[in-house]
């Protein structure tokens, strides 16, 4: 059982003089193989031992993957930048190749790129040996084990029979981990991966960090700042959680639950309405559903309120429609599809209630939904475990059981589908049954031997720039860019990815607001 496996290690650690979950200074370097990957060419990969507990550092191990793209140039070489593209639950290693291809040559030149996939977290591909890499984290039933309950349909309830459905299975997803769970369930905080980050720089022979963060990526960047401020060269933080909303709270706030103090639902409203107000203002030629598609929108979400939609090919569910939305918002090129699919919805609604025939959906519908940098709400928690095993170490979270439709119904009030959607992402994390003695909730209030770069979007669903506003209020040395933009990140933006290359090469901060081009047209 975890908690005993946290007790024990904790006992130990007491006796032996170390405080739990603190990196010992017998801390060994992890032995770094580099060897062609067997699917990319272009990557060096490695398997990194490291302890499974820093405070028991000659203890078990575990077994971290990684990527490496070498620098172009590398006998100018500054260092290593490491990467990670959020979740929590997304690969880094699996990253590698995706900022390199996004960041400008004189990066890659200077540069070597490397993704190490957190603890608990294994990606896909590129593994040097059978078995090689990092594990992803279990909850596994055994035989004889109660039968579960139904593994909840819809990415968030509605209604009294749904909701007790969905916390009679976060009751069982909470009982499983704590019987069935990984003992790395106990060691997969931030804090806990933001260690091995710090074994990683020494291990390359860096004298400082140099780090691109994405959505909760930009978390580890922050848990890394506050953790060693003295060995920051440069950190970028891109689509910027606010640490604190996502640790602790703050007053009222310490009584929700951690997925809705982040503000998401907030973000993700305020992008799709403000982009529907962009689209009536671009006009038809520019966004072919202008003309009161804000109205049409209006009329959509009310209708589905009130029960499911039935169309020829599907039904159209206000938590499916709520979720799709979400999804695409993420991605700036993503608009004029939830321009256009509110307008087909609309016209298809008017023509069920007139018995007349309902146009066809556009045919991207029968695609897969767009995969935006980081993740986002899912409807089955024990597939969700690589989120669950993280956030749920670092945030603190009311236990009470009503703690999750408290909660929901406080982001709904300012976001009505989203703050459910986004809550209930969470909601296992109610009452979670395993402690993590390393977890890192501050303080976040530190001066960085360099300034790191907070970066946020103006329109970020998943990360409204109230988070990068907050981490730059809580690090003074620290410098905000805003880009004027849509979707999540800022990682595909020319005018972003200027201002990157200048402080990763040049050291050099940007001084204005990043502009980039309209929504539509």
């Amino acid at each position: 059982m975890v908690r005993r496996t946290v007790a024990a290690v904790a006992v130990a650690a007491l006796a032996a003089g170390t405080v739990p979950g603190v990196a010992a200074a017998g801390d060994r370097l992890p032995r770094l193989d580099w060897r062609p990957c067997p699917t990319d060419r272009e990557l060096l990969c490695a398997a990194v031992p490291v302890p499974l507990d820093h405070a028991d550092p000659r203890g078990p191990k575990i077994t971290l993957r990684a990527t490496k793209r070498p620098a172009d140039d590398p006998r100018h070489k500054i260092g290593t930048l490491f990467v990670d593209n959020g979740g929590p639950g997304g690969s880094a290693a699996d990253f590698t190749l995706d900022v390199a291809s996004a960041f400008g040559a004189r990066v890659r030149a200077r540069y070597d790129i490397v993704g190490v996939d957190p603890r608990g977290i294994a990606g896909e591909k590129n593994c040097v040996t059978e078995g090689c890499g990092s594990a992803p984290v279990r909850c596994a039933a055994q035989p004889g084990d109660p039968a579960p309950p139904a593994t909840p349909e819809e990415a968030f309830p509605v209604g009294a029979e749904q909701t007790r459905a969905r916390l009679a299975y976060d009751d069982h997803v909470r009982a499983l981990c704590a019987e069935r769970g990984d003992p790395i369930l106990a060691h997969m905080s931030t804090a806990d991966t933001v260690r091995d980050l710090e074994l990683m720089r020494r291990a390359v022979g860096d004298d400082k960090l140099n780090f691109y963060g994405v959505s909760y990526g930009s978390y580890m960047g922050a848990t890394y700042a506050a953790m060693y401020p003295d060995r920051v060269r440069s950190i970028i933080v891109d689509g910027v959680l606010d640490p604190v909303a996502w640790s602790t709270g703050e007053g009222a706030e310490r009584g929700y639950l951690f997925t809705g103090r982040i503000g998401s639902g907030d973000g993700t409203r305020e992008a799709i309405t403000s982009a529907l107000a962009e689209c009536d203002r671009a006009g038809k030629a520019k966004c072919p559903a202008a003309g009161s598609v804000r109205a049409k929108y209006d009329a959509v979400m009310a209708r589905l309120k009130r029960g499911p939609l039935e169309l020829p090919a599907e039904t159209v569910t206000y938590q499916s429609a709520v979720q799709l939305l979400a999804d695409l918002s993420k991605t700036r090129e993503a608009y004029p599809r939830i321009m256009e699919l509110v307008d087909y919805v609309y016209r298809a609604m008017r023509a069920v209630e007139k018995g007349t025939p309902v146009p066809p959906p556009p045919p991207w519908t029968q695609e897969q939904p767009p995969s935006p940098t980081g993740s986002g709400p899912t409807t089955d928690p024990i597939t969700n475990l690589p989120y669950l095993g993280v956030a749920c170490s670092d945030s603190a979270n009311p236990r009470d059981r009503g703690a999750v439709q408290r909660t929901a119904a406080w982001a709904e009030r300012t976001a009505p589908g989203y703050g459910a959607l986004w809550t209930w992402d969470g909601s296992a994390c109610r009452d979670w049954p395993i402690t993590n003695q390393a977890a890192f909730r501050g303080p976040w209030q530190v001066w960085t031997a360099a300034p790191i770069l907070v970066v946020g979007n103006t329109h970020d669903p998943a990360t409204p720039i109230s988070g990068a506003k907050a981490l730059n209020r809580l690090m003074p040395n620290s410098r905000l860019l805003t880009v004027d933009t849509y979707g999540h990140g800022a990682l595909g933006e020319p005018c972003a990815l200027q201002a990157y290359d200048r402080y990763l090469i040049d050291r050099a901060l940007p001084t204005a607001t990043c502009k980039t081009g309209p929504l539509f047209g």
